[in-house]
């Protein structure tokens, strides 16, 4: 029936499976039981009636591909604990995620390709440390992120070529950015917060709205590339010595900020990049 929103029940382990989500037909709209703990691996994967789901307090778990390239528009949750790898790769209708402050896990290509995703909210109270590889990639429509407080580490291509994401804020207990996270954003300013202690090869890798960067005093790692092809960026400073920079971590049409007789300004010499004192 058209516009029926489906309520199933849960089978002895408490774990919606693929199997009974192909017996129950073809619903558009569905609410988990409160039996249910857990959205099974591939549950949902490749679902093409499905347009929203309502996950209560109980269901803890959404699994691995659960909903993976599903046209899947509205999820809400309320209790989610863990986002298995791949929950929602390819949700491409899907425009907007509010996730619980009992969110505590972001799997692997989670919510990448999901190119109609505009907004990205965890409540307060997550205890997430790390945004995991890719977890947003290919978003190219993201243009709203709230990371939670407690975010250590942003893996590799976590948010590589989001197009469209003009600013982020990063928490202030970061202290880790890893290879390609920002690769390709529309990023026009930039604060990295004091207590960063890595900026991975080519993390700010064509981001080429940015015209001005400051890296934290407690940084000791620039990787190769890190502010590479970010064609309008006119300045980066760097007002410390950090133990290790790769090659071409700028264009040579920038110049790095720097103090004078430093390690940096040696580097800059060898690289030969322009140089401004502080």
């Amino acid at each position: 029936m058209a516009g029926e929103v489906s309520v199933w029940k849960a089978n002895e382990k408490d774990t919606l499976n693929k199997v009974q989500v192909k017996n129950n037909g073809n619903i558009k709209e569905w609410i988990a039981d409160t039996h249910y703990r857990k959205i099974g691996e591939k549950a949902f994967k490749n679902n093409t009636k499905l347009r929203r789901v309502i996950l209560p307090e109980n269901v803890v778990e959404v699994g691995a591909q659960s909903f993976y390239n599903t046209t899947l528009r509205e999820v809400e949750m309320k209790g989610t604990v863990l986002i298995r790898k791949e929950a929602f790769y390819n949700c491409t209708k899907l425009g907007q995620v509010k996730l619980p402050g009992t969110t505590n896990f972001i799997g692997r290509r989670a919510f990448a390709q999901c190119k109609s995703l505009e907004r990205v909210e965890i409540d307060d109270g997550s205890i997430c440390r790390e945004v995991k590889a890719e977890a947003f990639a290919g978003c190219i429509n993201l243009k709203h992120i709230a990371l939670p407080a407690t975010i250590a580490r942003i893996e590799r291509q976590a948010f590589y070529k989001c197009t469209a994401l003009e600013h982020i804020d990063l928490p202030d207990g970061l202290r880790e950015i890893e290879a390609e996270a920002f690769y390709q954003n529309a990023l026009t300013s930039l604060e990295l917060p004091e207590g960063l202690l890595k900026i991975g090869d080519s993390a700010f890798l064509k981001c080429n709205r940015l015209e001005y960067a400051a890296v934290p005093s407690t940084v000791k790692i620039i990787e190769k590339w890190a502010f590479h092809g970010c064609n309008r960026l006119k300045v980066l400073e760097i007002g410390h010595d950090p133990e290790e920079i790769g090659a071409w971590i700028i264009n040579r049409s920038a110049k790095i900020r720097c103090k004078k007789g430093g390690a940096v300004e040696k580097y800059c010499r060898d690289s030969g990049f322009e140089t401004e004192y502080i």
